[in-house]
Protein backbone atom coordinates (compact mmCIF):
# COMPACT_ATOMS: atom_id res chain seq x y z
CA UNK A 1 0.00 0.00 0.00
CA UNK A 2 1.53 3.93 -1.17
CA UNK A 3 2.37 5.68 1.83
CA UNK A 4 0.79 9.19 2.68
CA UNK A 5 1.94 12.10 3.97
CA UNK A 6 1.09 11.59 7.47
CA UNK A 7 3.10 7.87 6.86
CA UNK A 8 6.24 9.76 6.09
CA UNK A 9 5.84 12.88 9.09
CA UNK A 10 4.94 9.88 11.78
CA UNK A 11 8.40 7.96 10.30
CA UNK A 12 10.52 11.10 10.50
CA UNK A 13 8.95 12.56 13.82
CA UNK A 14 9.41 8.77 14.99
CA UNK A 15 13.21 8.92 14.56
CA UNK A 16 13.44 12.12 15.96
CA UNK A 17 12.05 10.62 19.18
CA UNK A 18 11.09 14.21 20.59
CA UNK A 19 14.07 15.42 20.36
CA UNK A 20 14.84 19.29 19.21
CA UNK A 21 17.13 18.69 16.23
CA UNK A 22 18.55 20.59 13.35
CA UNK A 23 16.99 21.76 9.99
CA UNK A 24 19.71 19.49 8.45
CA UNK A 25 19.08 16.46 10.36
CA UNK A 26 15.80 16.51 9.46
CA UNK A 27 16.88 17.42 5.70
CA UNK A 28 18.84 14.20 5.85
CA UNK A 29 15.79 12.36 7.34
CA UNK A 30 14.01 13.35 4.38
CA UNK A 31 16.46 12.39 1.84
CA UNK A 32 16.37 8.61 3.26
CA UNK A 33 12.32 8.13 3.83
CA UNK A 34 11.12 10.21 1.22
CA UNK A 35 11.38 9.01 -2.16
CA UNK A 36 12.74 11.75 -4.95
CA UNK A 37 10.47 10.35 -7.54
CA UNK A 38 7.26 9.74 -5.49
CA UNK A 39 4.86 8.79 -9.05
CA UNK A 40 1.90 11.49 -9.68
CA UNK A 41 -0.84 9.07 -9.25
CA UNK A 42 0.61 8.60 -5.80
CA UNK A 43 0.90 12.05 -4.89
CA UNK A 44 -3.04 12.53 -5.83
CA UNK A 45 -3.90 9.50 -3.44
CA UNK A 46 -1.85 11.44 -0.71
CA UNK A 47 -4.26 14.62 -1.36
CA UNK A 48 -7.46 11.99 -1.29
CA UNK A 49 -6.81 10.56 1.84
CA UNK A 50 -5.60 13.49 4.32
CA UNK A 51 -7.29 15.75 5.99
CA UNK A 52 -8.28 17.97 2.90
CA UNK A 53 -11.42 20.65 2.08
CA UNK A 54 -12.98 21.89 -1.52
CA UNK A 55 -11.43 25.41 -0.71
CA UNK A 56 -8.53 26.30 -0.04
CA UNK A 57 -7.64 26.92 3.93
CA UNK A 58 -5.66 30.39 3.91
CA UNK A 59 -3.12 30.78 6.83
CA UNK A 60 -1.77 27.29 6.59
CA UNK A 61 0.10 25.20 3.54
CA UNK A 62 -2.24 23.22 1.09
CA UNK A 63 -1.01 20.87 -0.98
CA UNK A 64 -3.26 20.37 -4.39
CA UNK A 65 -3.15 19.03 -8.05
CA UNK A 66 -2.94 21.70 -10.95
CA UNK A 67 -2.73 22.35 -14.51
CA UNK A 68 -2.60 25.77 -15.21
CA UNK A 69 -4.70 27.95 -18.09
CA UNK A 70 -2.02 29.02 -20.03
CA UNK A 71 0.52 25.97 -19.90
CA UNK A 72 1.35 26.34 -23.11
CA UNK A 73 2.56 29.75 -22.05
CA UNK A 74 4.70 28.91 -19.83
CA UNK A 75 8.14 28.25 -19.21
CA UNK A 76 7.84 26.04 -16.74
CA UNK A 77 4.82 25.37 -13.91
CA UNK A 78 4.50 23.04 -11.09
CA UNK A 79 1.49 20.74 -11.14
CA UNK A 80 1.52 19.72 -7.42
CA UNK A 81 2.38 23.30 -5.91
CA UNK A 82 2.54 23.73 -1.85
CA UNK A 83 0.85 27.22 -1.60
CA UNK A 84 -0.12 29.52 1.38
CA UNK A 85 -2.87 31.37 0.18
CA UNK A 86 -2.30 35.25 0.45
CA UNK A 87 -5.16 36.65 -1.36
CA UNK A 88 -8.30 35.92 -2.63
CA UNK A 89 -9.15 36.56 -6.15
CA UNK A 90 -12.12 36.54 -8.41
CA UNK A 91 -12.38 32.58 -9.74
CA UNK A 92 -9.37 32.28 -7.37
CA UNK A 93 -6.23 32.96 -5.28
CA UNK A 94 -3.02 34.36 -4.95
CA UNK A 95 -0.63 32.14 -3.08
CA UNK A 96 3.19 31.59 -2.46
CA UNK A 97 4.41 28.23 -3.76
CA UNK A 98 7.33 27.22 -1.77
CA UNK A 99 8.70 24.87 -4.58
CA UNK A 100 9.65 27.33 -6.61
CA UNK A 101 12.15 27.93 -4.42
CA UNK A 102 15.46 26.00 -3.39
CA UNK A 103 15.10 23.88 -0.23
CA UNK A 104 17.28 26.72 1.99
CA UNK A 105 15.05 29.27 0.51
CA UNK A 106 11.86 27.74 1.63
CA UNK A 107 13.38 27.62 5.07
CA UNK A 108 14.07 30.84 4.91
CA UNK A 109 10.90 32.10 3.99
CA UNK A 110 9.31 29.48 6.76
CA UNK A 111 11.19 31.60 9.44
CA UNK A 112 9.60 34.68 8.10
CA UNK A 113 6.18 32.92 8.49
CA UNK A 114 5.82 30.92 11.69
CA UNK A 115 5.98 33.16 14.01
CA UNK A 116 3.27 34.61 12.19
CA UNK A 117 1.03 31.40 12.16
CA UNK A 118 2.12 30.97 15.58
CA UNK A 119 0.85 34.19 16.97
CA UNK A 120 -2.45 33.89 15.05
CA UNK A 121 -1.53 36.13 12.54
CA UNK A 122 -3.28 36.19 9.01
CA UNK A 123 -0.49 35.87 6.25
CA UNK A 124 -2.07 37.94 3.80
CA UNK A 125 -0.02 40.26 0.24
CA UNK A 126 -0.21 43.28 2.49
CA UNK A 127 2.09 41.39 5.00
CA UNK A 128 4.38 39.89 2.38
CA UNK A 129 4.72 42.08 -0.89
CA UNK A 130 7.56 43.53 0.29
CA UNK A 131 9.76 40.66 0.98
CA UNK A 132 12.39 39.85 -1.84
CA UNK A 133 12.22 36.13 -1.14
CA UNK A 134 8.32 35.79 -2.47
CA UNK A 135 9.54 36.96 -5.94
CA UNK A 136 9.57 33.72 -7.47
CA UNK A 137 6.82 31.87 -5.60
CA UNK A 138 3.19 34.02 -5.90
CA UNK A 139 1.16 32.51 -8.48
CA UNK A 140 -2.32 33.08 -9.28
CA UNK A 141 -4.85 30.05 -8.86
CA UNK A 142 -7.76 30.05 -10.71
CA UNK A 143 -10.20 27.24 -8.72
CA UNK A 144 -11.62 25.13 -11.97
CA UNK A 145 -8.21 24.17 -13.27
CA UNK A 146 -7.52 22.72 -9.38
CA UNK A 147 -8.28 18.69 -10.20
CA UNK A 148 -8.09 17.43 -6.30
CA UNK A 149 -9.38 18.45 -3.25
CA UNK A 150 -6.79 20.94 -0.85
CA UNK A 151 -5.04 18.97 1.59
CA UNK A 152 -4.30 20.82 4.51
CA UNK A 153 -0.92 21.04 6.38
CA UNK A 154 -0.77 21.83 9.85
CA UNK A 155 0.80 24.28 10.95
CA UNK A 156 3.50 22.04 13.15
CA UNK A 157 4.07 19.76 10.40
CA UNK A 158 4.62 22.85 7.78
CA UNK A 159 8.10 23.11 8.12
CA UNK A 160 8.80 19.67 7.89
CA UNK A 161 6.42 19.17 4.77
CA UNK A 162 8.42 22.25 3.07
CA UNK A 163 12.13 20.03 2.73
CA UNK A 164 10.09 17.07 1.28
CA UNK A 165 10.64 16.15 -2.79
CA UNK A 166 6.67 17.02 -3.91
CA UNK A 167 7.04 19.67 -6.52
CA UNK A 168 6.46 17.91 -10.06
CA UNK A 169 7.44 20.78 -12.67
CA UNK A 170 6.80 20.80 -16.14
CA UNK A 171 8.46 21.42 -19.31
CA UNK A 172 12.22 22.32 -16.98
CA UNK A 173 13.79 20.31 -14.21
CA UNK A 174 13.68 21.66 -10.47
CA UNK A 175 17.30 22.41 -10.84
CA UNK A 176 16.80 25.04 -13.28
CA UNK A 177 13.25 26.54 -11.78
CA UNK A 178 15.81 26.96 -8.39
CA UNK A 179 18.63 28.84 -10.38
CA UNK A 180 15.83 31.05 -12.06
CA UNK A 181 14.08 31.97 -8.48
CA UNK A 182 17.78 32.73 -7.23
CA UNK A 183 18.36 35.28 -9.84
CA UNK A 184 15.08 36.34 -9.09
CA UNK A 185 15.52 37.06 -5.74
CA UNK A 186 19.17 38.39 -6.00
CA UNK A 187 17.52 41.22 -8.15
CA UNK A 188 19.43 39.18 -11.41
CA UNK A 189 16.21 38.08 -12.98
Amino acid sequence: MAKTLDDYLKQITTLAGGRDLSTTWYREQIRKVVPLNIAEGQLRSMVRKGDHSTRPTYGIMNLFFYMPKYEERLPYYDVFPLVIPIKRLPRGFLGLNFHYLSVPMRIKLMEKILPLTLEGRIIGWSRVAKWRLIRPCVKRYLFNHVETRYLKIADEDMPLVNMMPLQRFKKESWRKVHAESRKMVSGGG
